[in-house]
């Protein structure tokens, strides 16, 4: 199967049962793009649990929480190692050696001895260091709205917060924000051609290439200098490992934050009572983050398997593809009761970051993040909603996205 080609299948494979043909389309599917997550949540309740969508070049997708903790799990039948950026086939990745994205597109033990360098520096301890810097940021941002009593919190809030911070941890330019955001999304949209793609992970490696060869002449204190003194078994990664690098964390601190701290901010906009108690009691905060990052899961991801086998009662062929639609996964009833609702205190773990050895690494900076922006958006912005005169508008893809989020107080 060429999965994410773009094209709708005109025939399902023969090993794909009629009953298991769900069409659903991640990039342009109505209710998708009406409400994301709504939708997220009907697919639970109308779709066969693992089902086949044609859309897309034609690929299975799995929506439980439990078949996709099993699946991530089992990195020797469902492989990552397939994913090249610009690509998700395997056929493409001796033409592109360079454009392996790290450590993501590494099954253990490779993927292990990738990440491993990305532990130190983004651990809870070292992140830490940054939560002054992301409070000031999130005041100046602030600033520039408060008076106005409205904002479009995505271009003015959620855009730049976590992606010029990102882009300063990482060493790479903060004066190519509009750009770098642009890049991002096309990357990971699923309405481009694989032509236009491939294309815009060439310029991404382009760009990151520049700060690569800046930092091999001269170290600063950055992420890309750390990973420059890495010790990958023994030795220091190539220039195409460090692109690997360097794209993969572009497109996580590009994307992710941003969509997160904007579907968590338009649940707030839309209930009163909740923003009430969070400004009352700041403590709760981090329950409600958590409770937030259930609700609005952003990321999928997508498995190669790598010989015929049955997953949960569906015979899966070698070379099919399965998407695991994380988001969905945070409405499974079996895994958490009365989904739907925003409920503090939950101790079943959401499928937002991923489990298992590709559990998201930027998880504790992501936190931190959306810590340190709703103590100062709560404190300081009044009571605020949805302008009820501008809808929000939403982006279907392989990542959940927000394209603008007006707000007024």
């Amino acid at each position: 199967m060429s999965a994410f080609s773009g094209q709708k299948l005109d025939k399902i494979p023969a090993h794909v049962p009629p009953e298991l043909v769900y069409e659903y389309d991640n990039a342009r599917d109505p209710r998708l793009l009406e409400d994301p997550h709504a939708r997220m949540r009907s697919l639970i309740l109308e779709a066969p649990p693992i089902f086949f969508t044609p859309y897309n070049g034609g690929n299975w997708v799995v929506t439980r929480k439990k078949a996709i903790v099993d699946i991530t799990m089992n990195p020797e039948v469902y492989s990552n190692a397939f994913l090249v950026s610009g690509h998700n086939s395997g056929e493409h990745k001796d033409s592109q050696p360079g454009l392996m994205l790290l450590p993501i597109a590494a099954d253990p033990p490779r993927h292990t001895a990738y990440r491993a360098p990305l532990n130190q520096p983004l651990s809870a301890k070292s992140v830490a260091g940054l939560e002054t810097a992301i409070r000031d940021m999130t005041n100046e941002l602030i600033d520039k709205v408060l008076a106005a009593g409205r904002c479009d919190f995505l271009s003015d809030i959620a855009e730049p917060l976590p992606v010029t911070l990102f882009m300063k941890l990482a060493g790479m330019p903060t004066d190519r924000l509009a750009e770098f955001r642009h890049l991002a999304t096309q990357a990971t949209s699923a309405t481009v051609t694989p032509a236009d793609r491939e294309a815009t992970f060439k310029r991404i490696a382009g760009i990151l290439a520049e700060t690569i060869k800046a930092r091999q002449e001269k170290r600063e204190e950055d992420l890309i200098s750390h990973l420059l003194d890495a010790n990958i078994d023994g030795r220091h990664p190539t220039f195409q490992e460090m692109l690997g690098y360097s794209i993969a964390l572009f497109l996580g601190g590009l994307e992710t934050v941003v969509n997160a701290l904007s579907f968590g901010v338009r649940h707030l906009a839309r209930d009163q009572e909740l923003q009430a108690k969070l400004r009352a009691d700041p403590s709760l905060l981090p329950g409600a983050i958590e409770e937030l990052l259930r609700l609005y899961g952003i990321a999928s991801t997508v498995r190669q398997v790598m010989r015929d086998e049955v997953c949960h009662g569906v015979q899966f062929k070698k070379g099919d593809t399965v998407s695991l639609l994380l988001p969905a996964a945070n409405y499974d009833d079996a895994a958490f009761p009365n989904p739907e609702q925003f409920i503090l205190g939950r101790k079943e773990q959401h499928q937002t970051f991923n489990t298992g050895p590709h559990r998201c690494v930027g998880l504790n900076l992501a936190r931190l993040e959306m810590k340190v922006f709703y103590q100062e958006w709560l404190k300081r912005v009044p009571p605020f909603r949805l302008d009820p005169e501008k809808k929000p508008r939403f982006v279907g893809g392989f990542n959940l996205a927000i394209a603008s989020l007006p707000l007024v107080w």
